[in-house]
């Protein structure tokens, strides 16, 4: 049974660090779930039993967002739209909280994080991550950070300072709706910049409210343009041939055949297993018939590479990959690879995909 708690989603923001695309909430991941719904997800479904969305009037008027939350979440929920711009993320959850008379526990989530979900303390929170194990994080003096006492509590909230190894991950629980929008005015009568939600959570526990450091494992950040298309780069799709790049090159006439044991290339397999191990796609294309596909299938099981398809009887010959590019995957959106037969070297070639 979901816990009675709002979960909070706000879109409000004009999106200035991904300069040319849509808004960042509204991107496609690699997977083909939108960047909202998989930042919604690294809350547990059963940790809330409702859903708002805050998000701007202009967005609704050129994407009809209404339409595309709807379709997205299946499911009931609140839409918030605002008409001006709010002074930060604080204030556009304010105008929520307000906005769809939330009451009691609330969870507030940004949309350009993603983690695993683990299940979310009942008290007020902060979800966290240690730096150590995100070597992929970029801009950290960025961030926010989280100072933790013995009893994993959190003492203090650093903005733009690496003050503690645990980094704020985006995802904030406050026991109570009110309780935030008390600390949220306080915060406005002494601020004149942005206000973000560690703004207020950071007074709150300076004014007592116990706060709770939330570890989480699996971050993915991409608060940045740069950051959502080095997620995406290593999340592609790799097409590559099997005789001579997966495995030494047989053939229907000359040996080693077809039928003879294969030979993998040790080094070209490690690095597409490298490859598959940061998310990305393999397909692979051969020119072996339809009679020897349960043989290669067990090859490239054995080998500990997935095949998301397998593609068998493709011409002897040239072969041209022709996709889109777009804001939003960039150009080139497609790049060729041409590797001498039977050479070990393909991991050299894939080092600069990134």
């Amino acid at each position: 049974m979901a816990q009675s708690r709002t979960l909070l989603l706000p879109c409000a923001g004009r999106s200035s660090r991904y300069p040319g695309v849509r808004p960042k909430w509204m991107l496609t991941l690699p997977d083909g779930t939108l960047a909202l719904h998989r930042a919604a997800q690294s809350a547990p479904t059963d940790s809330y039993n409702r859903i708002v969305v805050g998000i701007r009037a202009d967005h609704e008027a050129q994407f009809g967002c209404r339409s595309l939350l709807q379709r997205v979440f299946h499911a009931d929920m609140d839409i918030v739209v605002i008409d001006h711009d709010t002074q930060g993320p604080a204030d556009t959850v304010a105008h929520m909280i307000r906005g769809a008379n939330v009451d009691g526990a609330i969870a507030i989530k940004d949309a350009d994080s993603f983690f695993d979900p683990t299940p979310l303390p009942e008290d007020s929170f902060a979800s966290v991550s240690d730096v150590r194990s995100t070597p992929e994080m970029a801009n950290i003096g960025g961030k926010s950070f989280a100072v933790t006492d013995e009893n994993g509590l959190i003492v203090e909230m650093v903005e733009k300072s690496l003050a503690s190894n645990f980094v704020c991950v985006g995802l904030y629980g406050f026991s109570d709706a009110a309780q935030f929008l008390r600390q949220f005015e306080a915060t406005v009568a002494q601020s004149r910049g942005e206000i973000f939600v560690s703004h207020v959570m950071n007074r709150a526990i300076a004014g007592g409210m116990p706060v709770r450091a939330h570890n989480v494992q699996g971050l993915i950040d991409v608060g940045t343009l740069e950051d959502w298309r080095r997620y995406v780069r290593t999340r592609g799709t790799i097409i590559a041939d099997l005789d001579g790049v997966v495995c030494k090159n047989h053939s229907r006439y000359f040996p080693p055949y077809w039928d003879d044991q294969d030979e993998p290339i040790e080094s070209n397999v490690a690095a597409l297993r490298d490859w598959q191990a940061r998310g990305a796609q393999l397909v692979f294309v051969t020119a072996r018939p339809e009679m020897y596909r349960e043989k290669t299938e067990k090859l490239l099981a054995s080998l500990g590479l997935e095949a998301h398809a397998l593609i068998m009887g493709c011409r002897h010959g040239r072969r041209l990959l022709i996709n889109d590019h777009a804001s939003s995957n960039p150009y080139p959106s497609a790049v060729g690879i041409s590797v001498e037969r039977n050479a070990p070297s393909l991991a050299e070639y894939l080092k600069d995909w990134r």
